[in-house]
C-alpha cells in the first residue's frame, strides 16, 4: 500500500514577523496591476481622440434663399465666383447699368469626422442659378412697346434724331426777318420771303418706363430709330367711288394728297371720275412727325382802277388823271405737315407794305348826238377793281403750288352768299367739267372771274350782274374737297393771283 503524505500549503506555515505577509503584497500587486492598466487605457483614449480631432474637417453648406444647394470648403470661394461672374457680365455689357441676380446666399459652418465639401460641384451649381438683368427703358407708342434702350435719355436722342429730319434746329430759330408795314416804317424797305417752323410733335402718344430686364433685349441707337421712322411702304389700288375727290380720298387712307399726285402723273386739274384707279402708296412708319410751318410770301398788288364819269366829256371818251402804281402786300401762312408731306394750309394774314396807287380814269357821258338818248342802265363793263366774292371770308388755300401741282385761284369759306366781284356779264352758269356748278363772269375790260363749287345758281347766261350782286349759294359740287368756294381771275386770257386785285 502506498502511503500517502500530505503536503502542508505555504500560507498555512506561519511567517515570521521579518517578512510582508502574502495576502498583502498580493493586494498590492493588484493595484499596481490596475494602475497601469488604467494608464495604459488613458494613454490609449487620449491617442484616439487626437486621432479623431486630426481627422475631423470643417467645411460650409450654402444656401440660395433658404434652400440647401450644395457644400463649399470656404465662403470666399463664392465670394470669389461673384466677383469673376460680375467683371465678366460688365465687360459683356460695358455700356449697360447691369445686376448679377444671385438670390441671398448664406451659409452653416459644419464640423464632421473625414467630411468633405463638394466645391466645384456647388461653385458650378451657384453659376448656373446666377441670372443677368438690365435697368433699361422701354418705349411705348399708343400703349405698345416698340423696344428698349438703355435710359430715357437715349430714347429722347433718337425722337430727337427723327424730329430734326423734318425739323431741323435752323429753321426752327425766332430771329426771322420781319416784314416792315406801313404803321411801323418805311414803305421803302423790303423784306424776303420767309419759312419757318413754329411748333413740332409726334402724332402719336409716346411714353417710357423702367424696367429690369434681359440685357440682349436692348437696342441700340441706330436699330430703335429703324424701328420707329423706318416702316414699310404698302402698295394698294383704290377704285374711285361717285362723289371721290382728291382731297376726300386722302382723307380717309391719311395720307396727303401730295401723295396722290405723286404715284398718279395722270391727274389733272384734279379732274377725276368715278370707275378711275388710282395707284396709293401708303407708308406705314409707326411714329409720324408733325410740324407746323409759318410761311410768308411778297406779292405785288396791282392799282385799282377808279372810274370817274364826266358829263362834260363826250361819251365813249376816257382820259386818265392818275397813273396807277403796284403795291406790295406780305401773306402769311401756316403750313401743316406730316413727315414732310402738306396736310393743310391756311392764309392767316394779309399785311400791306407799301400801299398801291390807284389808277384814276375819266370816262365821258356826255351825249352829242341827242337822238340816241341816253342810257343809265348796267352797262355790263367792269371797273377792274375787285371786291372779295364772300362776306366773312377765310382763306383754306392760296393760289399757286398746292400737292405739287398748280392751284389756279384760292379757296375761301364764310358767308353762303356768293357775289359778283365786279360788275359784268355772265359768260357761263351751269356745270364745268371738275368745278361743278359755276359762274364766269366777263367785265368787258380784259378781265373775267370764275366761281366754283357752287350749290346752286342765282343767275343765267347773258344777264349782266352788278358789283356785289348776288349770284349763287356756296356748295360742294365738282372735284371739291368740302364746302368752299373757288375764286379765279383772268386778265387777257391768263390766270392772275386774285390776291394781287382783292
Amino acid at each position: 500500500m502506498i502511503a500517502y503524505k500530505p503536503q502542508k500549503h505555504p500560507l498555512s506555515q506561519p511567517f515570521d514577523q521579518g517578512t510582508e505577509p502574502p495576502r498583502k503584497r498580493g493586494i498590492k500587486i493588484l493595484w499596481i496591476s490596475l494602475a497601469i492598466a488604467a494608464i495604459l487605457a488613458g494613454a490609449g483614449y487620449i491617442g484616439f481622440q487626437q486621432y479623431i480631432k486630426s481627422n475631423t474637417h470643417d467645411y460650409y453648406k450654402v444656401l440660395v434663399n433658404g434652400q440647401a444647394v450644395g457644400t463649399i470648403g470656404d465662403p470666399s470661394e463664392v465670394t470669389k465666383l461673384v466677383q469673376a461672374e460680375t467683371a465678366e457680365m460688365n465687360e459683356a455689357y460695358p455700356s449697360l447699368k447691369m445686376s448679377l441676380r444671385t438670390g441671398n446666399i448664406s451659409f452653416e459652418k459644419i464640423s464632421e469626422y473625414k467630411g468633405t465639401a463638394d466645391s466645384q460641384a456647388t461653385l458650378d451649381k451657384l453659376e448656373s442659378s446666377f441670372k443677368m438683368s438690365a435697368e433699361g427703358t422701354e418705349v411705348k407708342v399708343n400703349g405698345e412697346v416698340v423696344g428698349i434702350v438703355k435710359n430715357e435719355e437715349t430714347a429722347q436722342a433718337i425722337l430727337k434724331q427723327i424730329q430734326n429730319k423734318y425739323a431741323p434746329p435752323s429753321r426752327m430759330k425766332s430771329s426771322f426777318p420781319k416784314v416792315q408795314l406801313l404803321s411801323t416804317g418805311s414803305a421803302n424797305q423790303t423784306t424776303a420771303p420767309s419759312n419757318r417752323i413754329a411748333g413740332v410733335k409726334f402724332a402719336e402718344e409716346i411714353e417710357f418706363s423702367q424696367k429690369e430686364l434681359d440685357p440682349s433685349k436692348v437696342l441700340g441707337q441706330d436699330q430703335l430709330k429703324e424701328l420707329l421712322s423706318g416702316g414699310k411702304d404698302a402698295k394698294t389700288k383704290y377704285t374711285i367711288q361717285q362723289g371721290d375727290c382728291v382731297g376726300c380720298i386722302a382723307q380717309k387712307f391719311n395720307i396727303s394728297p401730295e401723295v396722290i399726285y405723286k404715284d398718279n402723273p395722270w391727274i389733272q386739274d384734279d379732274l377725276i371720275k368715278a370707275g378711275d384707279v388710282l395707284e396709293l402708296t401708303l407708308a406705314k412708319p409707326v411714329i409720324n412727325v408733325v410740324t407746323t410751318e409759318v410761311q410768308t410770301e411778297i406779292i405785288t398788288s396791282e392799282p385799282q382802277v377808279i372810274i370817274q364819269k364826266k358829263a362834260t366829256l363826250n361819251k365813249g371818251q376816257s382820259k386818265v388823271i392818275q397813273q396807277g402804281k403796284a403795291g406790295r402786300k406780305q401773306l402769311t401762312y401756316t403750313v401743316v405737315k406730316q413727315n414732310g408731306n402738306k396736310m393743310s394750309e391756311d392764309l392767316v394774314s394779309i399785311d400791306v407794305i407799301e400801299k398801291s396807287v390807284p389808277k384814276i380814269v375819266v370816262q365821258g357821258t356826255k351825249v352829242v348826238n341827242s337822238g340816241e338818248g341816253s342810257d343809265e342802265s348796267v352797262s355790263g363793263k367792269g371797273s377792274g377793281t375787285f371786291s372779295w366774292p364772300v362776306s366773312g371770308y377765310r382763306i383754306t388755300s392760296t393760289y399757286g403750288s398746292r400737292w405739287g401741282r398748280m392751284h389756279k385761284g384760292i379757296d375761301l369759306v364764310g358767308s353762303s352768299s356768293i357775289k359778283a366781284a365786279d360788275e359784268g356779264v355772265v359768260e357761263f352758269a351751269g356745270t364745268k367739267n371738275g368745278y361743278g356748278k359755276a359762274v364766269i363772269i366777263d367785265h368787258k375790260n380784259g378781265f373775267k372771274t370764275l366761281y366754283g363749287h357752287m350749290n346752286s345758281l342765282s343767275v343765267k347766261t347773258g344777264e349782266k350782274v352788278g358789283r356785289g350782286e348776288k349770284i349763287g349759294v356756296m356748295g360742294n359740287t365738282g372735284r371739291s374737297t368740302g364746302i368752299h368756294l373757288h375764286f379765279e381771275i383772268f386778265k387777257n386770257g391768263k390766270l392772275q393771283n386774285p390776291l394781287k386785285y382783292l
